[in-house]
């Protein structure tokens, strides 16, 4: 079984999960995390569904061999194809799973006031319909918008998430939500990035930021599982990536405070797909590399 002074496992294809590393960082300080941004296969929102289940479970197999206490899906793709399945065998881990579209649904179902919600996200997210499925699940009555807006992840990865550029494409994709729903949904863990163009865009419109969201979730899981360290005990970040180093750091420091420094290059293959169901491997029993 876990422990408390285990790292919580983070991971995404890519970097737009550092804002959901971010929120972690800010709401649970004295917790160790354990990134993984699976780069040598970004994006998972282009492949089909079972590709993505088969890359999560690989990611998470890594994740569980190295020693994590928990388990954040950081990625809306992952969470889409992939959730029920990592959920499933984390408990029979003993390993809770956490995803990013969840908790963002119940923040913007308490928040709405007219009954009217957006979903922003990229292709593959908007395609997957998790979002709109969760919200009329729980309120049939719930009027859904859902919106791909794919060039906010160029834009948030090149630096553009202000000025001109940023508020002209905001304008072209969000112009036509304007008048509608009160409560709009950041599915897409690189769109934080882009909230001040976002808002300007939709002046009045309460945004829900599922990073933020799924920091707070992830804290009520591991307190109601015994998991949590104390805030005074000063947790580390840790980074793992499968491929481009340089361009994980250097894009990666538009995303956090403190630059992601010392990142790792792993190798992750079917014998993590293994480990992920077989349970985790005795400390020391990395394969070379890893």
């Amino acid at each position: 079984m876990p422990t408390r002074d285990l790292p919580i496992g983070v991971f995404d294809s890519g970097v737009g999960g550092l804002t959901v590393l971010a929120s972690l960082v800010l709401r649970l300080p004295g917790e160790h995390l354990l990134y993984l941004g699976d780069t040598a296969r970004v994006p998972y929102g282009s492949r089909s569904p079972e590709t993505v289940l088969r890359y999560a479970e690989r990611v998470a197999g890594h994740l569980l061999g190295r020693g994590i206490k928990a388990l954040v899906v950081a990625c809306n793709t992952a969470t889409t194809w992939a959730l029920p399945a990592l959920q499933a065998t984390g408990r029979a881990r003993g390993i809770p799973v956490v995803g990013v579209i969840e908790p963002g649904v119940h923040r913007a179902l308490a928040t709405t006031k007219s009954g009217h919600v957006a979903v922003i996200g990229t292709e593959g997210t908007i395609r997957g319909g998790r979002y709109t499925a969760l919200l009329q699940e729980q309120r049939p009555d719930l009027r859904v918008d859902a919106l791909a807006c794919p060039l906010f992840v160029a834009l948030a990865e090149e630096g553009w998430s202000e000025g001109p550029v940023a508020a002209l494409v905001a304008e072209q994709y969000l112009g036509p939500l304007r008048g509608g729903a009160d409560t709009v949904i950041l599915g897409c863990t690189h769109y934080p990035l882009l909230r001040s163009a976002i808002q300007a865009a939709l002046p009045g419109v309460q945004l829900v930021d599922s990073a933020t969201a799924t920091a707070e979730a992830t804290a009520a899981l591991l307190a109601r599982e015994g998991l949590l360290r104390r805030a005074d005990q000063g947790g580390q970040a840790r980074f793992l990536v499968t491929d481009n180093v340089e361009r994980f750091e250097r894009v990666g420091a538009r995303f956090l405070a403190d630059p992601p420094r010392g990142a790792e290059v792993v190798d992750i293959d079917d014998a993590d797909h293994v480990t992920w169901h077989a349970g985790p491997a005795r400390a020391g029993t990395h394969r070379s590399g890893q």
